[in-house]
């Protein structure tokens, strides 16, 4: 009878783990810009369940293509480039 019982709340501790890992939710984005333009792009990924790393996963990506293209991450901007920014009116209000 204990052995029955004991394997009954191992089952409801594992149910109740697994349901807590899958309906997890996360969501990322990162805001980018050129500086010697204005362009701006947006990098955002989210998931469900026990995908965060994915969706991290797919935004650094998206990241990486756009710095290599001479884009900057809004909240690594230089003081000088978000100044020249600010003066052009190229930075976004948000």
């Amino acid at each position: 009878m204990k052995t029955r019982k004991s394997r009954f709340y191992a089952q409801r501790i594992i149910f109740t783990g697994l349901s807590l890992a899958l309906s997890a939710c996360t969501s990322q984005t990162v805001k980018m810009i050129q500086p010697d333009t204005g362009a701006t792009a947006s990098c955002s990924g989210s998931s469900v369940g026990i995908g965060p790393l994915f969706s991290e996963s797919f935004t650094d990506s998206c990241a990486r293509v756009y710095e290599n293209r001479g884009y900057v991450a809004l909240e690594r901007l230089t003081p000088e480039q978000r100044t020249s920014l600010e003066r052009r009116g190229l930075l976004p209000k948000d």
